[in-house]
């Protein structure tokens, strides 16, 4: 692609990952909804035994967010890394490191995504237990339950942290290739003008 070409790519592709943000939203569409009333779990008609979660943001919300566990942001993160990858013709940038970074964040959010459901379910469990008798609120499984979901939210926390370094490495590694274009742009563009100048003598000539 020539260096015009590319610039023009790279910018519009730079504004794509700037607009990616990273949340701490602490997987909150696996959290169990509770009644109003009594401030039991609630539980869902099917599947039979679940509980009713607060469910999944909007499509346009998930797709901004990187840290998401159901998003398409993290595979614009990807796309931006393949093109700095693509660029790297000497294969000594950080093109291949941030790929591995991403794909191990990637697993690392999916898996903490069911752990966390499973989590919410046990915890969820007891609290019901806790309902029907008044001693289960003493009990011990009940604070590690919930210690257990509050544990899954700090290790969610750290994800997002690194995700969002992660993008800002990505996007100053395209600030460093629009620069590099501009320059070959640049000069190609005195190359152009100088070559018309030549060709103006020879006519005139």
């Amino acid at each position: 692609m020539k260096p015009r070409k590319r610039l023009v790519y790279l910018s519009s592709l730079r504004k794509e990952i700037v607009a990616l943000v990273a949340v701490k939203c602490h997987m909150s569409h696996e959290r169990i909804i509770k009644s109003p009333d009594s401030r039991l779990p609630v539980r869902c008609h099917f599947p039979e035994g679940d509980y009713r979660r607060v469910g999944l943001c909007g499509p346009e919300t998930r797709a901004q967010r990187l840290g998401c566990s159901h998003t398409m942001a993290r595979i614009k993160l990807n796309s931006a890394i393949d093109s700095l990858v693509t660029d790297d013709e000497d294969n000594n940038g950080p093109g291949q490191s941030l790929g591995d970074e991403l794909n191990w964040l990637n697993n690392e959010i999916h898996l903490l995504d069911h752990r966390k459901g499973e989590a919410e379910k046990a915890l969820a469990t007891l609290l019901e237990a806790c309902g029907e008798d008044d001693r289960m609120c003493q009990d011990e499984r009940l604070r590690e339950a919930a210690e257990k979901v509050h544990e899954m939210e700090r290790l969610h926390d750290d994800y997002v942290d690194r995700i969002g370094i992660l993008r800002d490495r990505v996007v100053t590694e395209i600030d460093r290739l629009i620069e590099s274009y501009r320059a070959a742009s640049a000069t190609q563009t005195g190359r152009d003008h100088s070559r018309h100048g030549i060709v103006e003598v020879i006519r005139e000539k």
